[in-house]
């Protein structure tokens, strides 16, 4: 029924966006202009007060694993079976978003993912941008939490085609809330209250009355960023993160609930998500910080994200701190132009954004990236596993809307990568493995 209603919903849109030019405006009928910006099609109105557009992605991956050692498996009747990573092509992303300006102050937006007929809803929240003299905004919905580079960086501005490993597992990704954010020439900070993701609708089910599970919890997140240099091509960002998070759900009598960490190795074709802690029940809370660094100077990039997080689970003051298990992560890249092009920064958003190629056979990318990943703490006895990845890319813009991305990967994950038990991990050697992924994108 889900999936039917948010089917029904982007093919409403796109038939609005169609087939309605003209909205009302005290009482009158405004006719829209359309036109053509960065390749989207935009109906707007001759003073600027109302906008709309559709903003649709499509991403096709293909991903080839190469686990020779086969070191990975499943317990069998007889033998254990070997399983390994399965290589092959996957519609990774699907968009269809729905974006308006409306009277100039307001702006509105619902984003749906339609990919491999699991339909989701992204972004949906409605902004008012008249406040702080225009240098800030006021919005509620389902969004991103004000926290990370990488991870508040659209997917179709990513350097590689997907997000570290490093730091994927402990940002607060979307969630239904509400945010400030205030910006300056150099600066911005953003401060969010937020509650569960979009997906965590149902207060009622029988399993969190079952468990006596409470009332929805509100977590608070904040970033800050500044780029003390912006002249001539040189850009330096420096920004910090921290985010304050509960259990969506607790108990409603001890009021504790479960956190998990866990995290793909930087591919989506295959669905193992090895690395992990597994459930972490009787958690209070969990704190996250991160600190980021971007620099760009002419054909040169260079990013890097640091974030660590500790859980809360213990109440008992007569026990130490080594039952708060604390992880880290980390990722560093860096990219050069072959190409007469560079990497804007917007100091608005806190972000590098699109690529928009100088030359008429477009722009080409070299870029490598280190990441790494401690879902362990022994002192806690949570043996989530540690794994580090290496990867080469080479991107290819051939205009601002399409992108052929391939990369390829040398993972190595200790013998604690087993996805919280289901898998079987060589324990003296784990799992290592090499990737040959491929993707092209559209944005249009």
């Amino acid at each position: 029924m889900q999936k039917s209603i948010f089917r029904s919903l982007a093919l409403m849109l796109v038939a609005a966006a169609l087939l309605v030019p003209t909205i009302a405006s005290a009482g009158k009928s405004v006719e829209l202009e359309p036109m053509a910006k960065d390749g989207i099609l935009v109906f707007a109105s001759e003073d600027g007060m109302f906008k709309w557009w559709v903003d649709s992605r499509v991403y096709l991956d293909m991903a080839m694993y190469m686990d020779d050692d086969a070191d990975l498996a499943i317990e069998g009747e007889g033998d254990d079976i070997e399983v390994g990573m399965a290589s092959g092509i996957q519609l990774r992303r699907a968009r269809m978003a729905w974006k308006a300006i409306l009277w100039n102050d307001w702006y509105a937006e619902v984003d749906v993912d339609l990919s491999e007929e699991a339909t989701a809803l992204k972004d949906a929240y409605i902004r008012y941008d008249n406040v702080f003299d225009r240098q800030g905004y006021v919005r509620v919905g389902n969004f991103r939490a004000p926290f990370g580079l990488e991870e508040n960086t659209s997917s179709r501005y990513l350097m590689f085609m997907e997000r570290s490993q490093g730091t994927d597992p402990f940002v607060p990704g979307r969630r239904l809330g509400a945010e400030v954010a205030y910006w300056g020439d150099m600066y911005r900070v953003a401060l969010g209250a937020l509650g569960p993701d979009a997906e965590d609708f149902e207060t009622n089910t029988d399993e969190q009355i079952e468990d006596g599970h409470s009332d929805m919890n509100w977590s608070f997140a904040g970033r800050a960023t500044v780029a003390p240099i912006m002249d001539n091509g040189t850009v330096l960002h420096v920004g910090g993160a921290y985010a304050m998070m509960k259990p969506t759900f607790t108990d409603r009598e001890d009021e504790v609930g479960t956190v998990r960490f866990r995290t793909r190795n930087e591919t989506h074709v295959s669905n193992h998500k090895l690395v992990s802690t597994g459930k972490m029940k009787d958690a209070e809370s969990y704190t996250v910080f991160g600190g980021e660094i971007g620099f760009v100077m002419d054909r040169l990039m260079v990013q890097g994200e640091y974030m660590g997080a500790t859980v809360a689970l213990c109440e008992d003051e007569e026990k130490n701190d080594d039952c708060d298990p604390s992880f880290s992560g980390m990722y560093g890249f860096v990219s050069y132009f072959l190409t007469d092009d560079s990497h804007p920064y917007s100091a608005k958003l806190g972000e590098f954004t699109g690529v928009k190629p100088t030359g008429e056979n477009g722009a080409v990318e070299l870029a490598a990236r280190y990441s790494m990943l401690n879902l362990t703490d022994e002192d806690a006895d949570i043996m989530g596993g540690e794994s580090t990845s290496l990867t080469f890319g080479v991107n290819w813009y051939p205009n601002s809307n399409i992108k052929v991305m391939l990369n390829y990967s040398m993972v190595d994950n200790d013998e604690n990568c087993d996805a919280d038990g289901d898998f079987i991990v060589d324990a003296d050697e784990g799992f290592d493995y090499s990737i040959l992924q491929m993707r092209v994108q559209a944005a249009f």
